[in-house]
């Protein structure tokens, strides 16, 4: 095939590497700022990779909603497949993008938006095919997951964690999105569109860990319990519910000893049962890895799914994500709606305890 690359920084360098080396495919162009756009096949302009009738695949590497999305949605009207790593501009205009896909006979692909180099859209797609899913939850974002461990296992502070993994390149300069759990719920969305078949809410309550402290995880670990930011997301026939939040769990629970950026995510089907899936979620060689899986897929036309595919109409049913909540030393019970609504108005960290997942 021939491809574009839209970006040319950690991922998208590894990215035009590989192709480079590929018998198969034929790297066009390269997207690039127009300071650094001074290799042959390098430009700054995009209109130029859109009315390129050669080009038939578009990789869209570039961070942030904006102008990601317009690209990917261009492309799609140009006629050509396309292959995302950005989670924020997919959710911004995911039944859009889908359906535009669908009314051109191309493919919209999306491994890498959701958990680096893991599998879980190729799983989730291949799940669905037997089974009803019933849940997807798990850790899935990796700079939260290396503070958390990092102050576990070596009984560091929350500041000095994220400072090492800034340093390590796995939190970003502004790591609000990791840390408040929007990344994750960026992740969650795509995740639970994919596996109940449906265009799901994006309405649905976030809890992060900015508040954790050295003490909150030390007073669970007295008790044999840890704590981990979870995306959640739950389906009972014909009602779901989703959320982010900080999750409690006992010790010799899988989920507890995840260590540094790894990511640990669950699909639960009705026939199957849990399937965990474990792996790097970010880095430049494993989530570009993830990129060319989507584009051989792609040149086999394998795995379409396209706006039928999300035909469901799910109702967004927020009882549905229940238990405890630990907030400043005291557990309530109730949603986790409002146990967020809770821990924001007192400006505290939420623990929660599902009931059931």
């Amino acid at each position: 095939m021939r491809i574009a690359v839209l970006g040319h920084g950690v991922i998208g360098r590894h990215v035009c590497a590989t192709l480079e080396a590929s018998a198969e495919h034929e790297l066009r162009w390269i997207l690039e700022r127009p300071e650094l756009a001074t290799a042959p096949k390098m430009t700054a302009d995009v209109s130029r990779i859109m009315n390129d009738p050669e080009v038939e695949l578009v990789c869209d590497i570039l961070p942030g909603t904006h102008p990601s999305y317009e690209y990917m949605k261009l492309a799609l009207e140009a006629g050509k497949h396309v292959v995302t790593v950005n989670k924020a501009a997919l959710c911004f205009g995911f039944r859009e993008l889908v359906e535009l896909a669908e009314r051109g006979g191309l493919c919209l692909r999306y491994e890498a938006a959701c958990g680096g180099t893991i599998p879980n859209v190729a799983e989730t797609l291949k799940l669905a095919q037997t089974n009803e899913l019933e849940a997807v939850y798990g850790i899935m974002n990796g700079t939260t997951n290396f503070i958390i461990d990092r102050m576990n296992r070596e009984g560091a502070d929350f500041a000095p964690a994220l400072r090492e993994a800034q340093r390590l390149g796995y939190a970003e300069a502004d790591p609000t999105a990791d840390l408040s759990g929007f990344d994750v719920k960026n992740k969650i969305i795509i995740l639970s569109n994919t596996a109940y078949r449906c265009y799901c809410t994006d309405e649905f309550p976030v809890c992060g860990i900015q508040r954790l402290t050295r003490g909150i995880l030390d007073g669970f670990a007295a008790a044999g319990k840890t704590v981990k930011l979870f995306g959640l997301s739950v389906r009972r026939g014909e009602r779901y519910a989703i959320g982010v939040a900080p999750v409690v769990l006992p010790l010799d629970a899988l989920e507890a000893h995840v260590p540094a950026n790894f990511n640990l995510f669950t699909l639960r089907g009705d026939k199957a049962g849990e399937i965990k899936l474990y792996g790097q979620g970010a880095g430049g060689v494993p989530t570009a890895d993830a990129v060319v899986r989507d584009i051989q897929a792609i040149a086999a036309a394998s795995a379409r799914p396209g706006g039928a595919y999300f035909s469901r109409a799910l109702v967004y049913d927020p009882t549905l994500l229940s238990g405890a909540g630990y907030i400043g030393g005291t557990r309530y019970e109730g949603t986790l709606a409002e146990l967020c609504a809770r821990a924001r108005a007192e400006d505290k960290f939420l623990a929660f305890e599902p009931a059931t997942l």
